[in-house]
């Protein structure tokens, strides 16, 4: 089967481990993929992949315009030498006409981490009505796809609301797999607290793109709260400043700013994009993790804190409202407000205790949650049923067994420190090299005699 996916931009963030997820799925099964993209940032270019062919057709569209990208990858599926037999959609369905009138029989996936229509960009005036113009054609749009995956119930919700017309067989609520980076980095196991040495001092860490709607900035002001409280911790700020998007490194810029102004320049630290191995460094040595957008899509943080065995604050709302357990993965603030955050993470800094992962035993629950809904095992386990449902008695599927405990042990072929980058322009049809499943992997965790950890912060 020729399975093409187009996905417009590949940045370092969570819809893009979904593609990567995809792709890793649709190789092991078997089948010829072609993935059609415009832009493949700093961060993925130097990954070697197998089975995989590449095309970077090189426009120099606005980042983050995916209607107008979409709308050119489809041209440009439309007149290739390509036949696909499915086609994987993401970020906007812009193209579904185009591709249904060019190849009638072709089968279309589209996954949806939010509705078009209700992403109001925050750039420009004339962006928004933009914004709004595409929204009145997007339920059409939809109406041409045979199976739409939405990331959580709360992006479902959403797009039956403003797409009503949309039969509600065709949507599925598929969590992204949140393991991606464990397999990818060969990211050594996650230990519990319990496990290692304690802190001289509570560590908090933050793990978002540097974006005013990540809301990082209350952040800082709780962390100017609990000085004053006179508690004894550390706050770092980790996460990913876009190059190619100015209010990214605006809003990074005024956070350091903001924590001079505050007095705080002692307690936040900022560590600006970190690779794949220092992030799960950063959830090693941390005691809880924070993430404070509201009305988040899905949000991956809360999903690999679980994974990583650390308790997380978030916003009452979007995604994180139904993936984290409170009082029992961690807590929920009802909104972004600096004196909300700062009275969770005293709580946090107070409890000696989170059994549930901070305990083998209790952790086991949690870890078969895990597994059942946020790894790729189970991701692949979603995509597979999907095509057996849009291609019934046609396609014999098989995916090579994963172990559902641990992928750290994964053997990444060709890592970026030693592969070369990739010409693109030179070549825009590259072929990456993607590795092929291990037979066994390693689930045993390191042990490490340490007494529980008792916290004297203040």
């Amino acid at each position: 089967m020729l399975v093409v996916i187009i996905h417009p931009e590949q940045w370092n963030g969570g819809s893009d481990r979904c593609t990567v997820a995809m792709i890793r799925y649709f190789v092991n099964a078997g089948h010829r993929v072609v993935w059609l993209t415009t832009m493949i940032d700093e961060y993925w270019r130097n990954h070697q992949w197998e089975g995989v062919e590449v095309r970077d057709i090189g426009l120099k569209l606005h980042p983050g315009d995916w209607f107008s990208q979409n709308v050119a990858l489809g041209w440009y599926l439309s007149f290739s030498d390509l036949n696909p037999d499915l086609v994987v959609i993401d970020h906007s369905a812009s193209c579904v006409p185009l591709l249904k009138w060019r190849f009638p029989s072709v089968k279309m996936l589209f996954y949806c981490h939010f509705p078009q229509q209700l992403v109001t960009p925050s750039r420009l005036f004339l962006y928004r009505w933009y914004s709004r113009m595409i929204g009145v054609a997007e339920e059409y749009l939809f109406e041409k796809t045979d199976i739409i995956m939405v990331n959580s119930h709360f992006t479902a919700n959403q797009f039956r609301r403003v797409m009503p017309t949309i039969p509600d067989h065709k949507i599925q609520v598929v969590y992204p797999p949140c393991d991606v980076d464990a397999i990818v980095s060969q990211a050594a196991t996650a230990i519990s607290r319990k496990n290692r040495a304690p802190n001289d001092r509570y560590i908090f860490m933050s793990m978002n793109r540097f974006w005013p709607e990540k809301r990082l900035d209350i952040i800082v002001e709780a962390a100017g709260i609990l000085k004053r409280r006179g508690y004894k911790f550390l706050v770092q700020l980790a996460g990913s400043v876009m190059p190619h998007i100015p209010e990214s490194k605006i809003y990074y810029d005024d956070l350091r700013k903001m924590t001079s102004e505050l007095n705080v320049e002692d307690v936040v630290e900022f560590v600006p994009s970190p690779s794949e191995l220092r992030k799960f460094e950063l959830y090693r040595t941390c005691d809880s993790a924070l993430y404070t957008p509201p009305n988040e899509h899905f949000g991956i943080v809360p999903i690999e804190a679980l994974e990583q065995r650390r308790p997380v604050i978030v916003c009452d709302s979007g995604g994180p409202a139904e993936t984290v357990i409170e009082d029992v993965t961690g807590n929920k603030i009802a909104s972004p407000n600096p004196e909300l955050l700062a009275d969770a993470m005293e709580k946090h800094m107070k409890r000696v205790e989170w059994p549930a992962l901070d305990t083998d035993d209790g952790y086991r629950i949690q870890r078969a949650r895990f597994d059942r809904e946020f790894s790729y095992q189970g991701f692949c386990d979603h995509i597979e049923s999907a095509l057996k449902e849009m291609f019934p008695g046609k396609i014999e599927l098989h995916l090579p067994p994963l172990l559902p405990i641990n992928y750290a042990t994964f053997p990444f072929t060709g890592s970026p420190a030693a592969s070369q980058p990739i010409n693109r322009q030179a070549n825009p049809s590259t072929i990456l090299h993607f590795p092929t499943l291990p037979p066994t992997l390693n689930c045993a965790p390191p042990t490490v005699a340490h007494p529980p950890p008792i916290y004297p912060f203040r």
